[in-house]
């Protein structure tokens, strides 16, 4: 019995560092995002990308669950970074910058209910969002550093590495090609000066994050020798990449029509 409670203790040790840990990322990761909001122009544009975007947090579950040591803690840490980046982000945006409260409307009644009723859903969408996608993600990072192999190993957990870096990055991804559909490059040249500077703002977001995942793959693949198996990897990317997307789509109508 004495073993078995010595054993107990340390497993859950290390278990509740990597949560921990996790949870004061997710913590930074929600400072971040709530300081980028408040910058302008192209600048602003470009640090909500890197800070606030679902590719910033989609990276940091994916880096955070190659970092755990097992498949169930990678799911847990990922999870547990982004549930609480989520309500870290919206806690600042509820008592700090207090956007939620608009005033009064022309009929008289005050805005803040309204308000407050979109915090609530932003939240609890995100949440959602958060819990659906950290595991996945922390999985996918997990499997891309245990899946592969030394020269000497197997082909079999190669494949498996090199279709986890491909999903993840594709994932990752999804976003900025939603938005390139959304807000075609070519529009930002025949706006009006007034849109201008913020459409260019939006062109830089696109570019950071198409090009960013590809930059993690290709850094992934040299890291873990994955190059022998690159038609699997720019399959399962591109695959992911176009699932992605329209999981965004799906998103954002959902989150216009709460």
């Amino acid at each position: 019995m004495k073993e078995a409670g010595v054993t107990d203790a340390a497993v859950q040790g290390p278990r509740r560092t990597h949560l921990v840990v996790a949870a004061a990322a997710g913590v930074a990761l929600g400072l971040f995002a709530f300081v980028a909001d408040a910058v302008a122009g192209v600048v602003g544009q470009i640090l909500i990308t890197l800070t606030s975007s679902g590719f910033a947090w989609g990276l940091a579950a994916f880096l955070a669950g190659r970092w755990a040591a097992t498949g169930n803690r990678a799911m847990a840490g990922a999870s547990a970074l982004l549930v609480t980046a989520t309500l870290f982000y919206y806690l600042l945006v509820l008592a700090v910058s207090r956007r939620w409260s608009g005033g009064t409307l022309e009929d008289g009644s005050s805005a803040d209910l309204l308000g407050l009723r979109s915090v609530a859903v932003m939240t609890a969408l995100w949440l959602t969002g958060s819990l659906v996608a950290g595991p996945i993600l922390g999985k996918l990072g997990h499997a891309v550093r245990t899946g592969a192999v030394e020269p000497a190993g197997s082909g079999d957990k190669a494949t498996t590495s090199a279709l986890a870096a491909g999903a993840g990055c594709g994932l990752l991804s999804g976003e900025g090609w939603h938005s390139v559909i959304l807000t075609p490059p070519w529009q930002v040249a025949v706006v009006d000066a007034g849109h201008a500077e913020f459409l260019r703002g939006v062109l830089i977001g696109q570019l950071i994050m198409i090009v960013l995942p590809i930059v993690v793959l290709a850094w992934l693949a040299t890291a873990h020798r994955l190059w022998r198996t690159m038609p699997v990897l720019l399959a399962a990317a591109a695959s992911s990449g176009a699932l992605s997307a329209v999981l965004w789509h799906l998103l954002r109508t959902a989150a216009h029509n709460l």
